[in-house]
């Protein structure tokens, strides 16, 4: 899939449209509008995380929260969405 945006918390071209509440398949981030630029706001669509905390626990168990462990894609399923590492 050739998605236009990456998705804020873990780098996979998973959204359609930025700040649309669409859901990542790869990490369950709902893209809320906050951006990489605004790392430390809460985000009331992720409950409560802010997209810091996302992204480490991406890097550190493949989903944005424990919680949504059982509904990301296997790792071996990433591979259908283009992925470019950011520095933050």
């Amino acid at each position: 899939m050739d998605l236009e945006y990456q998705c804020n918390c873990c780098d996979y071209f998973t959204v359609d449209a930025r700040g649309e509440w669409e859901i990542c398949p790869v990490c369950f981030w709902e893209d809320d509008g906050f951006g990489l630029d605004d790392l430390d706001s809460w985000s009331g669509a992720n409950h409560g995380l802010t997209l810091r905390q996302a992204r480490a626990n991406f890097a550190r168990i493949g989903a944005c929260c424990e919680a949504m462990r059982s509904k990301v894609l296997p790792v071996e399923e990433r591979g259908r969405y283009r992925y470019v590492p950011r520095q933050v």
